[in-house]
């Protein structure tokens, strides 16, 4: 058995162990008098015991990094939480109607189509992604607490935030309306967009002569992150269906796809330009004639 394929055992048994220790801590917290005499809503209470057993899963995915010394065993984490936590809250409210069953689907269709693309740059368990060497190389002795609060606790409090509507639609029972289709169609064209950008991207890699060229291909050609705009449109597209089901009282729950969006344009474009700009010769010109995010002609 390869490398490869030995590293990715060791990470399935990573997220294994680590579901297991944030589901008996969701259980422990939810059998405690955890919040029970306040007068906090009961699926509120259950929204944050499920944030505090996710946070104690990413310590465990962190520590194991630690041990192995990688941070980039947590890149899955991005993919997995939302599938893994609305598929136990469809468990435990048993509410498999026909507008849960599709949520489910697409948000199945996006986790498989990430975690598959994680897996295609996945060479061994000790690939580390060139942003956290960065990382590391700018904070010394203070890389581990800013690998557990930057690198792997910011992005799951985010992905959480933009999950939630998807956990509430379960919570509240909501079965499919006409106007939720607008969400549904959303999220599919969204992904379709990340996978058609993935599918670009790894035929330019094959047939490039130079990693110096710029790629300019496909969406490629009118976006410089395809990719990041299916993303970012995704959690919008999730943020909708429940949004969508009563917006005068439900519009605030936008707040998580706003957060990714603000981590892609704050953080994410931002880091990888400065990156591409070192080596990519031409790229400036690149970047005034091509749009950042959305795939139009400038």
């Amino acid at each position: 058995m390869n490398q490869k394929y030995i590293g990715l055992i060791i990470v399935l048994l990573s997220y294994l162990f680590s579901f297991c220790v944030g589901f008996f801590s969701y259980l422990l917290l939810d059998d405690s008098n955890l919040m029970k005499d306040s007068d906090i809503d009961e699926k509120y209470r259950q929204l944050i015991i499920i944030f505090i057993s996710n946070v104690i899963s990413t310590i465990v995915i962190w520590f194991i990094g630690v041990l192995i010394n990688t941070a980039s065993i947590y890149d899955p984490y991005w993919s997995v939480q939302t599938p893994v936590i609305f598929i136990c809250l469809l468990i435990k409210y048993e509410n498999l109607n026909v507008g849960n069953l599709i949520y489910l689907e697409l948000i199945l269709f996006w986790a498989i189509r990430l975690t598959y693309n994680y897996t295609k740059s996945f060479h061994d368990i000790s690939y580390i992604d060139w942003r956290y060497k960065q990382i590391k190389e700018t904070t010394g002795k203070l890389y581990q607490i800013v690998n557990l609060l930057g690198i792997c606790m910011v992005p799951t409090i985010i992905v959480y935030a933009a999950s939630i509507p998807s956990f509430l639609f379960v919570m509240d029972n909501l079965n499919l309306e006409y106007i939720q289709i607008i969400g549904y169609v959303i999220i599919f064209v969204s992904v379709c967009i990340e996978m058609k950008a993935d599918n670009d991207l790894h035929e330019y890699k094959k047939t490039r002569n130079d990693r110096n060229e710029i790629i300019q291909i496909g969406l490629w050609k009118y976006s410089r992150h395809p990719n990041y705009f299916g993303e970012i449109c995704f959690w919008y597209g999730v943020a909708f269906v429940y949004i969508f089901c009563d917006i005068k009282n439900n519009w605030y729950y936008i707040f998580g796809a706003i957060l990714d969006n603000a981590l892609f344009l704050g953080i994410s474009i931002p880091l990888a330009e400065k990156n591409l700009m070192k080596y990519k010769e031409g790229y400036e010109e690149y970047k005034k004639n091509t749009s950042m995010l959305i795939p139009i002609a400038c």
